[in-house]
């Protein structure tokens, strides 16, 4: 199993899947998107899967660097994938101030989009961080 070891990120294998921890800054979304589409190609997710993955992860990933730390915080986010029974689970984790929502009261475009590309999300609270947990069908 390939895993990240930049000087920047923390890596681990998991049973089935792996886990990458990075700082919460930009490049970040890089890495998680093009790691989670060759997780997905490698365990036989098609081109259309594989590309509902990296925008979901995109997306997820975007909203921790962008919103789970305060300005003067640093902080790590989280991807981890695992497969059991057809089932890719991608989790983007912080552990930053919590879910909050947008300035305009509402979710955010970027949640809206990850909920019609997967078939199962769930955002779990975990005292001040947040998961998004996302779930997708291998054919």
């Amino acid at each position: 199993m390939v895993s990240d070891r930049s000087p920047r990120s923390e890596a681990r294998a998991t049973l089935g899947g792996f886990e990458i921890s990075r700082r919460a800054e930009p490049e970040t979304v890089t890495a998680f998107r093009h790691r989670a589409a060759a997780f997905a190609a490698e365990v036989g997710a098609d081109a259309d899967r594989v590309s509902d993955v990296v925008l979901a992860v995109s997306e997820a990933t975007t909203n921790a660097v962008k919103y789970a730390y305060d300005d003067e915080e640093e902080g790590t986010v989280n991807l981890s994938a695992t497969v059991e029974d057809r089932w890719l689970t991608l989790r983007i984790a912080d552990h930053g101030t919590g879910f909050r929502s947008g300035p305009s009261g509402g979710l955010g475009l970027g949640l809206a989009i990850i909920a019609r590309l997967c078939d199962d999300l769930r955002i779990v609270q975990e005292g001040l961080g947040t998961q998004v947990v996302m779930r997708f069908v291998l054919a």
